[in-house]
Formats: C-alpha cells, structure tokens, sequence
C-alpha cells in the first residue's frame, strides 16, 4: 500500500464530514427561515451544539456513521468500488442522526428560546421572566471544555440550556448572553416609566402634617354654614 493510499483515508473521512455538515447547515437554515425558534420574532443571535463538542453520546455516533462511510468510501477505491454501497447508508445515516439530535439556543428581542434534540420540541421563556443569565463553562478532557447559558427566572428556578464546545462556540455563547442582558434592561426600563408614569397620574401621597392641615380645612368648610345660619 503506497503513501498515497494511506493519505487518502483521512481525506475520505474529511470530505464525508464536510459534506454532511454543509448539508446540515443549509437544511436548518431553511427550516429555520420558516419557522425560527422564537415564534413570529426573528432569531436575532444564536448558538448550536456544534458536532465536536467534547462529552456528547449524540456526537458519537455521528462521527461513528461519518467514519464508516469515508471508510467505505476509501475501501471502494482501494478494494472493491461496491463497497461505496456501504458508505451511501452510512453518510445518509449521519445526516438523520445530525438533523434529529439537534441542539440550539436564540434569542429574540422578546423571547428566550431552545431545541432539544432528544425531546424532539422547542420551548421559550419570555425575556420579561428572567431575572438573570450566566455563561457557564466546565472542563472535560484536558484542555477542551463545554459551555453554556443558564437562565435564573423570576420564580427561582434555573434553566440549562445546550452545551457546545468552547472553542469556537464560547464567543458565541457570549454574544447570545449580552444580547439578553440587553433586552432585560430595556424591559427593566419600560418597567420603571410605566411605574412613573402610574405614580405621577396618581399624585404624590400627602405626609401626615399635609394630611392633618386638609382635615383642619374641611372641618373649617363645615362649620362656616353652621355659624352663618346661627347669625341670621
């Protein structure tokens, strides 16, 4: 087996990769573009679980498909070229797999929404609920490392949203994170005019002293009829 032959595995692995993650993409982009993950709000920013996250069984078997069919693929030109009918199913496999155990995390300007693979549903939180939202990262395998989002709502309770790996997506993870701090300050805001509002149609509350000089002057009013029908 010459040098060449050899060389050429990791390029069947390589391009059966890239393949199916350039077939992914475009798939979840028109999926997307009709029906984002916000609703009828456009998904301003975004981040996926992307397929090298470190500690994912869903990534496992999508490199194990991926692996099979480059390998057919490299055995086909080297043995026999009906073992390129292995690496059909395999990379078709990959695709499904990819496509089903989809993770991503949005944001619009009036929701926080998730995808979760496993659960095969999408689920959103309001950005008026959220009383704070933190990055979160966690070693696992020597230098690499998985992130996140975690969102603390008003009643308390937190919400983990998906893991992708750091390098490459923690940036990403971050500009999702700015981007809700952001509308939660904007709703801080609205909240705090409307309150100003209320309280100046409403009119300041008088203090005791104010309220005691009123009560003086209204007992005043009254008695002035009394004292004139008692001139008369």
């Amino acid at each position: 087996m010459s040098l060449g032959w050899v060389l050429a595995l990791p390029a069947c692995l390589a391009g059966a990769a890239l393949l199916e993650q350039l077939t992914v993409r475009g798939i979840r982009a028109v999926q997307l573009s009709a029906a984002p993950l916000s609703g009828d709000h456009v998904d301003s920013v975004y981040y996926e679980r992307s397929a090298w996250t470190p500690g994912e069984r869903d990534n496992i078997v999508l490199w194990l498909a991926l692996g099979t069919a480059g390998g057919a693929l490299w055995a086909s030109m080297l043995f026999d070229i009906r073992t390129a009918l292995l690496a059909v199913p395999a990379w078709l496999a990959a695709l499904g797999w990819d496509l089903w155990r989809w993770e991503r995390a949005a944001a619009s300007v009036k929701f926080v929404s998730w995808r979760r693979g496993w659960r095969q549903s999408a689920r959103r939180v309001p950005v008026s609920r959220l009383a704070s939202v933190d990055v979160h990262e966690k070693p696992v395998l020597g230098p690499l490392s998985v992130c996140s989002l975690r969102l603390t709502l008003d009643d308390g309770k937190v919400v983990k949203l998906p893991r992708t790996c750091s390098l490459g997506g923690l940036d990403r993870v971050e500009d999702v994170a700015n981007f809700i701090r952001l509308q939660m300050q904007q709703v801080e805001e609205l909240r705090r005019r409307r309150a100003n509002e209320q309280r100046r149609q409403v009119g300041p509350r008088p203090d005791a002293a104010e309220r005691e000089l009123r009560e003086r002057l209204k007992a005043l009013r009254r008695t002035r009829p009394q004292a004139t029908a008692a001139h008369h």
